[in-house]
């Protein structure tokens, strides 16, 4: 069988797509799985997104999570915020994932960063007291 027989239109299948990831200061490519076993998740390489689950490692990671949540979410907002390669490698994605409008054109999600203009004129705000 093929999948020519299901798919009415020319449609692109796609399992995984490629995204930048960081590895301690450095950056590199992995693939994040949109199908199979493990869809959401970044994996080193392509052919990972069909392996089976260990569930073991599953149940412990589950454990892990559970207790370390806090401590790791604390850590790596720090780090996503004072490490340079995190703040290219966010950059980077959004590049990469381009939106596509109504008119068939590829607009690209990159915003660029606000800056933090204090002491300008006309940016004090008035704020209304509670009732």
């Amino acid at each position: 069988m093929r999948v020519e027989e299901f798919v009415t239109k020319p449609e692109i299948v796609n399992e995984h797509e490629m995204v930048f990831s960081r590895s301690g200061s450095k950056l590199k490519t992995k693939w994040r799985c949109t199908s199979g076993t493990r869809r959401g998740r970044v994996v080193g390489n392509a052919k990972d997104c069909d392996a089976p689950i260990d569930q073991r490692k599953r149940a412990q990671m589950k454990v892990t999570r559970k207790t370390k949540s806090k401590v790791a979410a604390r850590k790596a907002k720090k780090t996503k915020r004072v490490n340079p390669a995190s703040r290219l490698l966010g950059m980077l994605n959004k590049l990469r994932k381009g939106s596509v409008s109504a008119g068939g054109k590829v607009q690209k999600a990159y915003k660029p960063p606000k800056t933090n203009l204090k002491g300008t004129v006309g940016t004090r705000k008035t704020v209304k007291p509670r009732k």
